[in-house]
């Protein structure tokens, strides 16, 4: 008889610490399921040229100036929704609106890197939008352009190591923009580093998310 009372007391205590921890699960906000991860250092590979309003191009065997995003924007925006380009045969100007990037059911316009004429569009990029955040230097490459002037079309760009600097340097810039967006505790920066949050700016409110873009997109603000 003891034996029994003994183990309908363990029972009944287990199942009160149960309902315990219910309710105290039930009354505490539910943590975010995934651990934020912070940005990538960018890369660019060898022959990239990079624009300042984080375009790229690559000059092709054929001569065709071959277009895409860079790394830092990608890692920046995260998964991108939808991949907009021009129609084959429009003529654009360095600085014209040329790729538009869907976030979050927002738009995120690039300029073009290079004057020139849309030749070839990547309809698998426009297809499967994600190609552009896997590999924006590869399979993500958007439109190609023709140029009459190749030596102009590369003039203002930066390749290798300068490229690489200026990304890194474009990194801390996107660190102390976001902190300026939030108070310091909510701010998509990871402590480890001061580093940004991948897909950070992607989750910006409208205006902030309007901020970003003037800031690190406009050809008007970068080349001011």
């Amino acid at each position: 008889m003891t034996a029994i009372l003994v183990v309908l007391t363990i029972l009944i205590a287990v199942a009160v610490d149960g309902i315990l921890m219910a309710v105290r699960q039930h009354r505490s906000p539910a943590r975010a399921g995934v651990v934020p991860e912070a940005m990538l250092e960018p890369r660019p590979p060898q022959g990239i040229f990079l624009d300042s309003a984080h375009a790229w191009l690559r000059i092709t065997t054929d001569g065709t100036l071959r277009i895409g995003v860079d790394d830092f924007l990608t890692e920046a925006l995260g998964e991108v929704e939808k991949v907009e380009v021009p129609a084959r045969g429009t003529q654009v100007k360095r600085g014209d609106p040329l790729l538009k990037l869907t976030v979050h059911g927002r738009k995120i316009i690039v300029p073009s890197p290079a004057a020139g004429e849309v030749v070839s569009v990547n309809t698998a990029a426009v297809a499967e939008p994600w190609s552009v955040t896997r590999d924006p230097y590869g399979v993500g490459w958007m439109v190609g352009l023709w140029t009459r002037d190749h030596h102009e079309a590369i003039r203002p760009l930066r390749i290798g190591s300068a490229a690489g600097a200026y990304l890194r340097q474009e990194m801390q810039h996107l660190a102390d923009f976001l902190t300026g967006c939030h108070a310091p505790a909510t701010a998509p920066v990871l402590a480890d580093g001061g580093l940004p949050g991948r897909g950070a700016v992607g989750t910006l409110d409208a205006d902030h998310f309007s901020a970003f873009q003037n800031e690190f997109i406009s050809t008007n603000q970068k080349e001011s």
